[in-house]
């Protein structure tokens, strides 16, 4: 069974879409929290290159999907996405960002550019 069906139902994304998330190389800038939940929902996403900034990272998007090839850069460790949301709690606010910056990236291989 195609783990992604769910997806591919979708008027948005389809076979076509699914078809770029694979062939897609995302990048998770920043370190922690925030970037391994991205990386984890990217993984799950079925985009299977990623370039992260740590070992961390990557091992979070190898337990989602163990052939997910990741690039571990040092030099993404320094960058971070500029969205931020004021959850009132710190660790909700990393996971909201993660996953805001994961849906960023997701939109991006879909060819949706107008994404805020």
């Amino acid at each position: 069974m195609n783990r992604h069906i769910r997806q591919v139902r979708l008027i948005e994304v389809g076979a076509a879409g699914q078809a770029r998330l694979a062939s897609y190389q995302a990048e998770v800038p920043g370190v922690g929290l925030r970037a391994r939940v991205a990386a984890r929902y990217l993984a799950g996403a079925g985009i299977t290159r990623l370039r992260v900034a740590d070992a961390a990272t990557a091992a979070e998007a190898l337990a989602v999907d163990p052939s997910v090839q990741t690039e571990v850069d040092p030099a993404l460790a320094c960058s971070q996405a500029s969205a931020r949301l004021a959850l009132g709690d710190p660790v909700a606010s990393q996971v909201a960002e993660g996953a805001m910056d994961a849906l960023r990236a997701f939109r991006a291989a879909l060819g949706e550019s107008h994404v805020p």
